[in-house]
């Protein structure tokens, strides 16, 4: 089931407020389409200010992400694949479990901002337990079962073993601050530069889990959208009530922006029975990118040339 919230103000915990200059100067309107396949297979970075792509992967490439900076000590799991955590409290790692009777909790699409699914593991002894979600196909992933042994400046020091200890490993990973996040596959168990870096891109275009507070919906839902660069001050705030062509450099002060990842989000568009994906062009998203540069964007199409969905269309111009 989808929903659509028609806002003009997003009003959330980190809010700022717009202060530019004013100019009558406006760039050129361009339009873009992101390729993420009908599966929705892809991760894909994409830069404003050149309108382009800058990277992509698959969504299956990773599991596991450490934030990158000197004081990061956050650590995320792959929500694109509806991944799921539950923490046994002073459990003993090497003790045998298995995944009756858990409780499960996921990524907060607004952002980390607002917890993860691990949550601060420092100064505690427990274990986690990662639902790795789904593969592309849709099979199961697995699971594994993780510890974090310390974190510095410089490190992570963690130990993961499939539930019945086989596969045991101990990794260092190493930060990098010209990135947010490092990313480690444990099918593979290799350290990965998936996202670009950090100063490098704005929006990611991908499936992530969305959290509903409806007693009527599932808690958790896989849906397909886009979240932004909020580590590194992308703002982003929506506009229902002024046209596209209306919006322009001289009513920027008046809006109020975020910096929660998931501003822009996936309900532009809505899944009508025997129609198919409808977009909603009437919603207009105003972006402050990483070079504090304005944007404005609408979506315009949700299908390909062919009929295929998972091709995000969209009109750009800068303010």
């Amino acid at each position: 089931m989808k929903k659509i919230f028609y806002l003009l103000l997003f009003l959330a915990f980190g809010c700022e407020k717009a202060e530019i200059p004013i100019s009558d100067s406006i760039g050129e309107l361009q339009s873009f389409q992101i390729n993420m396949e009908s599966d929705y297979k892809h991760q894909i970075y994409y830069n404003l200010e050149n309108n382009q792509v800058v990277k992509q992967n698959l969504k299956t490439d990773w599991d596991i992400a450490f934030e990158a900076s000197e004081e990061g000590w956050k650590i995320i799991t792959n929500s694109a694949r509806f991944a799921k955590v539950s923490e046994l409290v002073n459990h003993n790692f090497q003790d045998f479990i298995t995944t009756e009777n858990l409780t499960w909790r996921t990524e907060n699409p607004r952002g980390t901002n607002y917890g993860t699914a691990i949550g601060d593991y420092r100064n505690k002894n427990s274990v986690y337990i990662i639902d790795l979600g789904f593969n592309i196909d849709g099979s199961n992933a697995g699971y594994k079962k993780i510890r974090i042994d310390s974190v510095n400046q410089s490190i992570y020091l963690i130990e993961y073993a499939n539930l019945d200890n086989s596969e045991y490993r101990s990794k260092v990973i190493n930060k990098n601050n010209s990135y947010n996040f490092k990313y480690l596959s444990f099918d593979d168990d290799n350290v990965k530069e998936i996202e670009p870096k950090k100063q490098d891109w704005d929006l990611i275009f991908t499936q992530y889990t969305h959290l509903y507070d409806d007693p009527e919906l599932p808690p958790f839902y896989l849906v397909t959208g886009v979240l932004s660069n909020y580590l590194n001050n992308v703002l982003i705030t929506k506009d229902t009530i002024n046209t596209f062509e209306e919006i322009d450099n001289t009513i920027i002060n008046s809006y109020e922006f975020s910096n929660d990842q998931n501003t822009i989000g996936f309900d532009w568009k809505t899944y009508i029975f025997n129609e198919g994906y409808v977009v909603n062009s009437n919603i207009s998203y105003i972006i402050k990118d990483v070079r504090n540069n304005y944007f404005k964007l609408r979506f315009i199409d949700f299908y390909n040339s062919n009929g295929e969905k998972g091709y995000p269309t969209f009109e750009v111009q800068k303010l």
